[in-house]
């Protein structure tokens, strides 16, 4: 069943479901609830040994497509709270299921420290020093375009960490001491897999590649890793002949060295691209689609990606 927002009339069988869900007892075992599993990483090493953490959506589903069920409300309304990143980065309808069901959240965007650490999209077009307090520039500035990919940045993730673990001392003050020993065992491991990471990029920093999908600034833009480009239209089984001849010369013209895929591209077409050239193919997963929820999960994701990285761009040139 799909639950969609419409600006004038809401679906009366959507109500229905929602009315009805709402009738049904709560289960003992609340839990934490989000949609990205990389925020359940992180809710997860914050809730261990005191309550459970679900993914609402399914492992290799993207955000973008993907519609709300009944299963998914039931789930919102078992919670303990829910952990939006807020910004409709979900589901338009999902903060009107939450609200419905007078479920407490967490909207991580709206937060002062998270806020000021968010990338644009593209390029700001305001220079927030000499604005004036005006309408239209207050306009301006809520409109603007910010990356919603803010698992990807180290700095976001130990702020999102904060926030659940003073979201759940107010939800349940008797466990406080175990979740701050959980908060301090993955600040104090965080740091030091930045540090190990920091160092494995030394020897990379300065290869240029491509991606297909242009979600990884927060994670780039921390480590000082310098792509050169990122492909608008994805090459898939319809690209024609002239699609690929442009995208191979791009490859060639900017000099990369490494083209990342990802799971849910056609990674073969990439064969195509770059077969006579010296650039390698790599694979990027900015999800965590293999990596089951634990304590250690969000350190195991960051590992991974970094390490998918080094793996590609450590290459030496010409060497297939």
């Amino acid at each position: 069943m799909n639950i969609i927002l419409n600006k004038k009339k809401i679906n009366f069988f959507t109500i229905l479901v929602i009315i009805l869900l709402s009738l049904l007892p709560t289960l003992a075992n609340a839990t934490i609830v989000t949609m990205f599993k990389p925020l359940g990483f992180i809710a997860a090493a914050i809730a261990d040994g005191i309550t459970t953490v679900e993914v609402i959506t399914p492992n290799g589903t993207t955000i973008h497509n993907y519609s709300l069920r009944p299963l998914d409300i039931m789930k919102i309304k078992n919670s303990d709270f829910v952990i939006l990143i807020g910004n409709n980065a979900e589901p338009i309808f999902l903060k009107k299921i939450i609200d419905h069901l007078k479920k407490k959240y967490i909207e991580l965007i709206s937060k002062k420290r998270i806020k000021s650490l968010l990338i644009c999209n593209s390029k700001c077009f305001i220079d927030k020093k000499k604005q004036k307090n005006t309408l239209q520039n207050n306009y301006q500035i809520n409109n603007i375009s910010y990356d919603m990919h803010i698992w990807l940045s180290p700095e976001i993730a130990l702020e999102s960490a904060t926030i659940i673990h003073n979201m759940l001392i107010t939800i349940m003050p008797k466990k406080k001491i175990l979740i701050e020993k959980n908060f301090k065992k993955f600040k104090r491991s965080l740091l030091a897999l930045d540090n190990t990471i920091r160092n494995n990029f030394v020897s990379i920093k300065q290869k240029k590649y491509f991606i297909f999908h242009d979600a990884y600034k927060y994670f780039e833009t921390y480590y000082k890793l310098h792509p050169v480009g990122y492909f608008k239209k994805y090459p898939g089984i319809q690209t024609g002949a002239r699609s690929l001849y442009e995208i191979r010369n791009q490859l060639i013209d900017k000099k990369a060295i490494c083209i990342f895929t990802e799971p849910q591209f056609n990674a073969d077409i990439i064969d195509v691209i770059i077969r006579g050239t010296k650039v390698h193919k790599g694979f990027l997963d900015p999800l965590g689609v293999t990596i089951p929820l634990s304590k250690d999960s969000y350190l195991k994701f960051l590992l991974q990606l970094s390490n998918q990285y080094v793996r590609c761009l450590k290459i030496p040139q010409g060497i297939k």
